[in-house]
């Protein structure tokens, strides 16, 4: 909801006067960072109300070596995630290539 609200905020403050605007897009502002916060703390807690099984088989039951495991597990998912982002990157590259050349061929 607060994206919602947010956003319409943001749409609302074209073609108004200067001090309005400001004013709209200020407060689209802050209530959006309530958003992001709200959102964040949610997927927080949605991703170890879904993990406790794991971290308790591994740091509970397995002691200091399952620290280290999920150490390595962070370690290894933040290694590959700007992996995977240059690889959407790159393919989203090539998929708009053929479409920019076609639309200069036609433009030509």
């Amino acid at each position: 909801m607060a994206f919602l609200v947010s956003c319409s905020l943001i749409s609302l403050s074209a073609g108004t006067p200067a001090w309005v605007t400001a004013t709209l897009l200020m407060t689209a502002v802050v209530i959006h960072t309530v958003g992001e916060l709200w959102h964040s703390a949610a997927g927080f807690e949605v991703s170890f109300a879904l993990g406790p099984g794991l971290l308790i088989a591994l740091c509970i039951t397995w002691g200091r070596p399952g620290w280290y495991v999920v150490g390595a597990l962070f370690a290894l998912t933040g290694l590959a995630a700007p992996l995977a982002v240059r690889w959407a990157q790159r393919r989203r590259h090539a998929r708009q290539a053929p479409l920019e050349a076609a639309l200069k061929e036609s433009a030509a």
